[in-house]
């Protein structure tokens, strides 16, 4: 960043695609947040499956893996490291899941 002089400040405040860029960060930012919470509930929910059926469900994980992408989406938009809006402005990510071998 360089110095910059007050014309530029002024325009650079006066700018709505950046003052729009806020509106989305507080959006995804709130959107991060509940996928943080339905990440908790999945997780206590799949290990009451394990505990109780000695299995976690198969599609709940594959779930997981997709709602992990997306929050890796909406990371790379908040910190301005891409200029791809995530989810509801692209497809939810699918990710194939494969059930990981235990040795």
């Amino acid at each position: 960043m360089t110095g910059l002089n007050e014309e530029d400040l002024k325009k650079n405040v006066k700018d709505k695609d950046t003052w729009l860029r806020f509106v989305y960060l507080v959006v995804f930012g709130v959107a991060f947040y509940l996928s943080i919470l339905l990440t908790f509930a999945a997780s206590v929910f799949q290990f009451l499956a394990k505990l109780f059926s000695g299995a976690a469900f198969g599609g709940l994980a594959e779930f997981g893996e997709n709602l992990a992408v997306y929050q890796a989406q909406v990371t790379r938009f908040l910190t301005f490291s891409s200029d791809e809006k995530p989810f509801p402005f692209a497809p939810f990510p699918h990710k194939e899941y494969h059930t990981p071998t235990v040795l």
